[in-house]
C-alpha cells in the first residue's frame, strides 16, 4: 500500500511556535547547463538553456526572486545544481546577498584539475538561528559530490559556545541503468560515503572542541530515489529520521514505515517522482569516535518514528513541499523545494527516558515497487 502525504503544509500538533523553529530547505534549482530548451525545431540539437543569456536569465531571476520571497525565514537553504557562471551568481547575490551568506562547492570534471560548470550551494540566513562555520566537499562518484557544511548556533549578544549543526547537501546519481539492483547499490554506496563524511567532519570538530553538548546532523537533497530506496534505508539505519515519515506518524496518517511527501520532481523522461528528502539525527560526542559506521543495525525507539530526536525536546515539527510548476516551458525548476521545521530547545539534561517500544521505520511502502518508482498521485501541475 502506498502512502502519500498531501501537498498542504503539515502543521505542528505540539503547540510549539513554528515561527521560532529551525527551518531547513532543500531545492534542486535545475542548472541552465542541464536544461534542454523546449520546443526546439530540431530536437536532435539538444540545445541547452545556458547557451544564450536571453534563454537562461529570465528563469534565473525568477528562481532568485522566488527564494528571496518564499524562503526569507529559512535558516539554511541547500541548493543542488548551482551554476558557477559569474552573471548567474550575480543575479542571486543581488536578490538574496543582503539576507544570506553563500558558500558553494564545484563538481570535478573528467580530467584532473578541471571542473564541471555546476555543483552545490548553501545559503545561511545572516539574521537566522545559525551562522556559517565552514564548507567542504566529498567525492561520492565520478564527477559527483556532496557538500559538507558546518554551522554553529547563533547565541544572543554574540555569546560563545553555540551548538553545532553538520549538514550534507546531497545529490545522488540518476538511476539510469536498466538493472535496478545496480542503481540501488550505486546510490547506497554514495549515501554511505556521505554518512562517513558527515561523521568524520563531526569527529574532527570533536578533537578540538571543549563542548560536551550534542550536535544536530542533517542529510538532505535530491536522492534521485524515493523514501523506500536502499540509500534512504541506509541513512535511516544510522539513526537518521525521515522528516516526512515522522510528521505523518504525528498526524496519525501512517501506520509505520517510509512515507513519501508526494511529487517533488518531473524528470527528463516525464516521470513524476518523490526524490527530495530531509533526514535528521542528534549525535552525541561519544557516537562513532572511530569514524566508522556500525555494521549492526541499531534498534529504533518508537519515539524516533514520531520525530523525537532526543530526550531534551529536539523534534521535527512540520514538513512542507512548495507546489510550484515542474513541467512545461515556464517552470522555475523541475523540482519542488521541501522545508522541514525543527524544535531545538536549550534545556538542562534530564533523566527522562523515551519509550522502550521499538519499531522498524524503514519498511518499504511496496515491496514490488522499485525505489525510484513513479508516485501515482493526482498531481499534474
Amino acid at each position: 500500500m502506498k502512502k502519500i502525504v498531501s501537498s498542504f503544509p503539515l502543521l505542528s500538533i505540539w503547540g510549539t511556535s513554528i515561527a521560532n523553529a529551525l527551518a531547513i530547505t532543500t531545492f534542486n534549482i535545475l542548472a541552465p547547463v542541464h536544461r534542454s530548451m523546449p520546443n526546439q525545431p530540431d530536437p536532435d540539437l539538444n540545445r541547452r538553456e545556458s547557451e544564450r543569456q536571453e534563454w537562461w536569465r529570465p528563469r534565473a531571476e525568477g528562481v532568485a526572486d522566488y527564494i528571496a520571497e518564499k524562503f526569507a525565514s529559512s535558516d539554511v537553504i541547500l541548493l543542488q545544481e548551482w551554476w558557477f557562471d559569474e552573471s548567474f551568481t550575480r543575479i542571486f547575490d543581488e536578490a538574496i546577498g543582503d539576507a544570506f551568506e553563500r558558500v558553494a562547492e564545484r563538481r570535478p570534471g573528467s580530467v584532473v584539475g578541471q571542473h564541471r560548470d555546476d555543483g552545490m550551494c548553501c545559503l545561511v540566513r545572516k539574521q537566522g538561528l545559525l551562522e556559517l562555520v565552514k564548507s567542504d566537499k566529498v567525492l561520492t562518484g565520478p564527477q559527483r559530490i556532496a557538500q559538507i557544511i558546518q554551522c554553529r548556533e547563533r547565541l544572543p549578544n554574540n555569546g560563545e559556545g553555540g551548538r553545532n549543526v553538520f549538514i550534507a547537501n546531497s545529490h545522488l546519481s540518476f538511476p539510469g541503468d536498466k538493472d535496478p539492483t545496480i542503481n540501488n547499490e550505486r546510490q547506497k554506496k554514495e549515501a554511505g560515503i556521505i554518512l562517513d563524511a558527515l561523521t568524520n567532519a563531526r569527529n574532527e570538530w570533536d578533537k578540538t572542541s571543549l563542548s560536551t553538548e550534542s550536535c544536530l546532523e542533517i542529510i538532505c537533497g535530491d536522492f534521485n530515489s524515493n523514501s523506500c530506496s536502499s540509500a534512504a534505508a541506509l541513512v535511516e539505519d544510522n539513526n537518521f529520521v525521515n522528516c516526512v515519515s515522522a510528521t505523518a506518524n504525528q498526524l496519525l496518517t501512517s501506520v509505520g514505515g517510509a512515507v513519501n511527501i508526494g511529487t517533488t520532481h518531473c524528470d527528463h523522461l516525464g516521470n513524476r517522482v518523490s526524490v527530495d528528502h530531509i533526514f535528521l539525527r542528534v549525535a552525541k560526542r561519544k557516537d562513532n569516535k572511530d569514524g566508522q559506521r556500525s555494521s549492526v543495525k541499531p534498534e529504533r525507539c518508537s519515539a524516533l518514528a514520531l520525530g523525537y530526536l532526543d530526550t531534551q525536546g529536539t523534534r521535527i515539527l512540520a514538513v512542507q513541499r512548495d507546489k510550484i510548476l515542474i513541467s512545461g516551458s515556464a517552470v522555475l525548476s523541475d523540482h519542488r523545494p521541501v522545508t522541514a521545521k525543527i524544535e531545538w530547545p536549550r534545556l538542562k539534561k534530564t533523566d527522562e527516558k523515551l519509550s522502550d517500544m521499538y519499531i522498524n521505520v524503514t519498511m518499504p511502502l511496496d515491496p514490488l515497487e522499485p525505489a525510484w518508482g513513479i508516485v501515482q498521485d493526482d498531481d499534474r501541475l
